[in-house]
């Protein structure tokens, strides 16, 4: 058994370890607050150094007069740490010239862009709206060089969502864009009045609508693929007698049974896009009876499909 000797010497070391251990925590700690405030890479990153400061002095802020650049623009306008921002004006070795805002060296913000017509000191519009990141992006209005110009939305430089667009031969379009062309419902209006109502694909029209023949008083609705009518029922509108060059005779009437059930399924049919072939009907629509009154009371039966004759 230890004594009562040997049990103080064994404390006494364990005091003695412990007690020189914080002696050299205490120094290290010391040491390394003494490079903290001596070493400049671990210096607080808020201070600025002499050389820092005068840097930011070399740094353009605020208005200046033209400066140019190394391939020929000039800009005259704001700027900050440097970066063309706040108003200005560009205008760039290819005659282009833009009033607006700035930010980061891009267009950003609201500002007009013109064109200086060829052999004259004359500028033309081009787009007038907002801008981000140095594209057209926003609302806006944009003349292109055919005359014919759109208002409308724009996203990346490109047409998108809803717009309206001018043509130079007078034709007119409302509705939806994306990706730069018609997409989505619209409403097209030709220079002599005829119109489309319905839906597009790239540029094109494509699926359900409806085109108002007001030059001889007739209407089509139908489905249309890659702009071509391919299903339709053609009928007169109420005013026809008052349009511009009337047909002699007005289109006749059918009489057939569940003929807007028929029309549906194919309209249904060429949507999905199935096309229209000579093979026989499906057993749902056999039963269907097409009349066609004449001055005659026979009937023929053609498997399934009464005419009347």
């Amino acid at each position: 058994m230890m004594g009562f000797l040997d049990i103080f010497s064994t404390v006494t070391s364990l005091l003695c370890f412990f007690d020189v251990l914080s002696f050299y925590t205490l120094n290290v700690l010391t040491s390394l607050l003494i490079i903290q405030n001596t070493m400049p890479f671990l210096k607080e990153r808020n201070i600025l150094t002499r050389s820092r400061v005068l840097e930011d002095m070399t740094k353009k802020n605020g208005f200046r007069r033209t400066i140019y650049n190394t391939v020929g623009d000039r800009y005259i306008g704001e700027w900050k740490d440097d970066k063309k921002s706040g108003k200005g004006i560009i205008l760039t070795r290819n005659d282009d010239l833009y009033e607006g805002d700035m930010e980061r060296n891009f267009r950003h913000g609201f500002g007009v862009l013109s064109k200086k017509i060829p052999n004259t000191e004359v500028y033309q519009l081009c787009y007038r709206g907002d801008w981000k990141n140095g594209k057209m992006h926003g609302t806006g209005l944009r003349i292109y060089p055919d005359n014919s110009f759109y208002l409308g939305q724009f996203c990346n430089g490109k047409r998108h969502w809803h717009g309206q667009q001018w043509f130079p031969d007078g034709a007119f379009f409302d509705g939806y864009f994306e990706n730069d062309k018609r997409n989505g419902v619209g409403v097209f209006v030709q220079a002599n009045g005829n119109r489309y109502e319905g839906e597009w694909r790239d540029d094109l029209k494509h699926g359900n609508g409806l085109f108002f023949h007001l030059d001889n008083g007739q209407l089509q609705d139908g489905v249309w693929v890659d702009d071509w009518c391919v299903h339709s029922v053609l009928r007169d509108i109420n005013y026809r007698q008052c349009s511009i060059a009337p047909t002699i005779y007005p289109v006749p009437q059918i009489f057939m049974k569940d003929a807007e059930t028929i029309c549906t399924l194919t309209r249904e049919r060429i949507l999905l896009g199935l096309k229209e072939t000579c093979e026989p009907l499906e057993t749902s629509m056999s039963s269907f009876m097409y009349h066609i009154v004449n001055d005659s009371d026979k009937v023929y039966d053609l498997g399934g499909v009464s005419l009347y004759s």
